[in-house]
């Protein structure tokens, strides 16, 4: 029987973390993660510190408790002394800064005059410093959904956490490559009422964040954290929601959690849990509150003008890049396909390049070759602009098929130059083709009519259009 969300008083917001395409947020190393060796370890012990309220946050004594040292390893031409908490912040990054205005103009948001970077007190190790610098950049906006509008609470600008390597009884070893690459954090009001609605408002926050072309893309660069509650029970901070079509299922396992908490008389208290593979949750900390927050006294108080913020120039929306691509000749299907994918500047940026191709070949090409060319070798294989530009660059100038295009990226993917892989498919001349096909006809004489044109086609595949072919042996006969 299908829950009635309204009866029993679900509330549900979302807290979207997505890093930014610049370099990090008070330094200037590269937003890059490494997986070479590292050059350097060094070794910590972390202790809380009392916030702008004189306290000391809950969460923050829970993880003191555990009583573990944390190491930290770097690299000597990206990690500086602001990683490693040696050296003040610098300025806050500018390009970032201006992508977090923007998406929140996009949201409807209001700004405040002057924003003052914030230290949030974080104990687990996942910072050098014990804290994470944040700031407020606007509030009070919202986001349309299907099931009604949505508050946009704050549009905040952090920093991210380093990245977690391994555990011990005694330690955790993080990496500092992550660390300070800039986050932008969206948190609405809890105005979602059904599972639904939640896995839609996601979805949509993150095709807003994409629209902008200025966001990390890939596994782990956008985080979406859930806060459930139903009436009766506090509010429940769900981190680890990585696939959007499980999140309504997440929350409904949620739901009945919390109702089994309510009828067993436990002691309901707010805190924060982790996803788990079978999508429940285990306890994972007490909920932070006010407490963990104060001033970052090294930075100085940054000024918002309200004519720049007034004056920034917005992303084109998906419908109207959709429309766009339509003109080009691109099919629905594929419209929309590559609107929505990661390499949407790289296509539009070829359309323009490549005018004698095809543009549902640029566009289909760029959205499958890769798994294709992977079911060919058996491994993983990302293809570089410049790979793709080499083998685009010879179909413009109609030295290679369509048809052969898997053939040479495979090539391409093995470390051959686009030129070389092309010789073995370069395109034949009318005169060439024809003199192909009489080679083949004479070698298979004996081959009964019907099928000898399925074998020319195929053995001139990638060399030849089929219908150039076909043309060419109608010619003949």
């Amino acid at each position: 029987m299908a829950l009635d969300y309204k009866q029993i008083g679900l509330k549900c917001g979302l807290e979207i973390h997505q890093q930014l395409a610049t370099k990090k947020l008070f330094c200037d190393d590269p937003s890059a993660l490494r997986n070479d060796k590292p050059d350097f370890t060094i070794t910590r012990e972390l202790r809380p510190m009392a916030g702008e309220t004189g306290q000391i946050d809950i969460a923050a004594v829970f993880e003191k408790k555990k009583r573990k040292f944390y190491i930290y390893e770097g690299y000597k031409d990206t990690t500086c002394l602001v990683e490693l908490d040696e050296e003040p912040p610098h300025q806050i990054n500018q390009d970032a800064l201006e992508i977090t205005l923007t998406v929140a103009r996009i949201l409807h948001c209001k700004f405040p005059d002057t924003v003052q970077v914030m230290r949030k007190t974080v104990v687990d190790g996942s910072n050098t410093s014990a804290f994470q610098r944040t700031a407020l950049i606007a509030f009070d906006g919202f986001i349309e959904t299907s099931f009604g509008r949505v508050g946009i609470q704050t549009v905040c600008l952090e920093e991210d956490s380093g990245r977690r390597i391994t555990e011990d009884q005694d330690s955790v070893t993080y990496r500092l490559d992550r660390l300070g690459i800039p986050l932008i954090e969206i948190a609405t009001a809890p105005d979602i009422h059904t599972p639904e609605q939640a896995r839609e408002c996601a979805e949509k926050l993150g095709m807003l964040l994409r629209s902008t072309g200025k966001v990390m893309r890939g596994i782990g660069t956008i985080r979406q954290d859930l806060n459930v509650s139903i009436a009766g029970h506090p509010r429940v901070e769900i981190k680890g929601v990585q696939d959007l079509r499980n999140m309504p299922q997440i929350v409904e396992k949620e739901i009945e959690r919390q109702q089994v908490a309510i009828s067993s008389g436990e002691k309901l208290l707010p805190h924060v849990r982790n996803v788990k593979e079978d999508l429940s949750t285990k306890f994972l900390r007490p909920m932070p509150g006010a407490a963990r927050m104060y001033p970052e006294t090294d930075h100085p108080l940054i000024v918002l003008d309200e004519k720049h913020i007034a004056g920034l120039k917005l992303p084109e929306s998906f419908e109207d890049k959709e429309k766009r691509f339509l003109k080009l000749g691109l099919s629905a299907d594929l419209a929309k396909q590559i609107t929505r994918d990661e390499k949407v500047i790289l296509f539009e940026t070829f359309a323009k390049q490549f005018a004698n191709t095809n543009a549902n070949v640029i566009a289909s090409t760029l959205l499958s070759v890769e798994n294709e060319v992977k079911r060919k070798l058996g491994k993983e294989i990302i293809l570089t602009d410049k790979q793709f530009e080499g083998v685009f660059h010879l179909l413009n100038k109609n030295k290679l098929t369509k048809e052969s295009l898997l053939d040479v990226f495979v090539k391409v993917a093995e470390g051959i130059s686009a030129d070389d892989a092309a010789k073995s498919f370069e395109k034949l001349s009318d005169t060439d083709l024809k003199k192909e096909i009489e080679k083949i006809k004479a070698e298979l004489k004996n081959v009964p009519p019907d099928k000898l044109q399925g074998i020319i086609i195929g053995k001139l595949r990638g060399r030849a259009e089929p219908s150039k072919i076909i043309e060419a042996l109608k010619w003949q006969k």
